[in-house]
């Protein structure tokens, strides 16, 4: 950036925030995307994750990207699955208790107050399918809540809600980067559907990925003829964020329908989510599968790129802010 730019910046500067989208193994773009702006002395001062962009986020705020880049390229199905246990899983087929260890080798154990840029997580409220901002308290636990798909993974209480995967509300979290305080939103939209949950009922994307690579066919069995008609057919039909109380967790069938309950009648919601945003990058990867191991360098390679061809318009952006 020109010593015009970076004088100007230090003087008046908008505050800039950054909406990172989930996508699974597609969010290493993010990592190349970030990469971009700070090479480029870009400052970030809010950052909102969903799902797997809540990862990037606080390893870009804890330091730790570079590293959590290097876990990207040695991830494998197997090592995947060794996070996940069914044991004593409630509401989902399986937490991610054995996954804390991992995942605070990036949140480094540390409270949302104990870093900058500003973070947040978002994660649904079950009941009330209510887009939450988590950016106050446990990252670590706060993560865990926004990557619970519901129904596969259990979902996370958190003070008097019981939460799961920010992406079934909205998996561009442009508003809720805005409300945070940013002067000027920068979207990053990896996802093929922007509401993940609506069109065909991707609410199924947890067990179709289990079918597929673990073979679990009786749950199709049980699922699907036990059940469609009550779940297809009635498809259409942090102020109180407080101590943990005694909630119980629903049973995954609950959590299903619950979630399917609340997918459409979200998704028209949001629609006003673009005019939260100043400048949507989409990096050319939808193409690629969530889980796509061979391709990760293409796909971290490609939010380089797409964040490079967007540098003159963010600098436009932050140069042209209040004029």
């Amino acid at each position: 950036m020109s010593s015009q730019i970076s004088n100007g910046l230090e003087k008046t500067r908008p505050k800039i925030g950054v909406a990172l989208s989930g996508a699974s193994g597609r969010a290493i773009a993010h990592i190349g995307i970030l990469e971009v702006l700070r090479e480029n002395q870009i400052p970030v001062d809010y950052m909102v994750g969903c799902s797997s962009g809540a990862l990037i986020a606080v390893s870009y705020a804890t330091g730790t990207m570079e590293q959590l880049k290097d876990l990207f390229y040695k991830l494998n199905l197997r090592s995947l699955l060794k996070l996940w246990s069914a044991k004593n899983s409630k509401g989902g087929l399986f937490h991610l208790h054995n996954a804390d260890d991992e995942i605070k080798k990036f949140t480094k154990g540390m409270n949302f107050e104990d870093v900058y840029p500003r973070l947040g997580f978002t994660a649904t409220d079950l009941e009330s399918g209510e887009l939450v901002t988590l950016s106050m308290g446990d990252m670590t636990k706060a993560f865990k809540a926004s990557v619970a798909v519901p129904g596969l993974f259990e979902p996370v209480v958190w003070g008097n809600k019981i939460l799961v995967d920010g992406g079934l509300a909205n998996i561009v979290p442009t508003i809720p980067t805005k409300e945070m305080g940013a002067d000027i939103v920068i979207g990053v939209n990896l996802a093929a559907d922007k509401f993940i949950y609506e069109n065909k009922l991707p609410i199924w994307r947890g067990y179709r990925f289990i079918t597929r690579f673990l073979g679990l066919q009786y749950i199709r069995e049980k699922i699907l003829t036990k059940f469609s008609s009550r779940i297809f057919f009635q498809f259409d039909s942090q102020s109180d964020l407080l101590e943990e109380t005694d909630i119980k967790i629903p049973g995954v069938l609950t959590v299903l329908t619950k979630a399917l309950d609340h997918a459409m009648v979200i998704s028209k919601q949001w629609q006003e989510s673009d005019m939260a945003c100043d400048l949507m990058l989409e990096p050319r990867v939808k193409h690629y599968g969530k889980i796509n191991f061979k391709s990760l360098e293409k796909i971290y390679l490609e939010g380089r790129k797409t964040a490079k061809q967007a540098l003159p318009q963010i600098k436009k952006l932050i140069e042209s802010y209040g004029e």
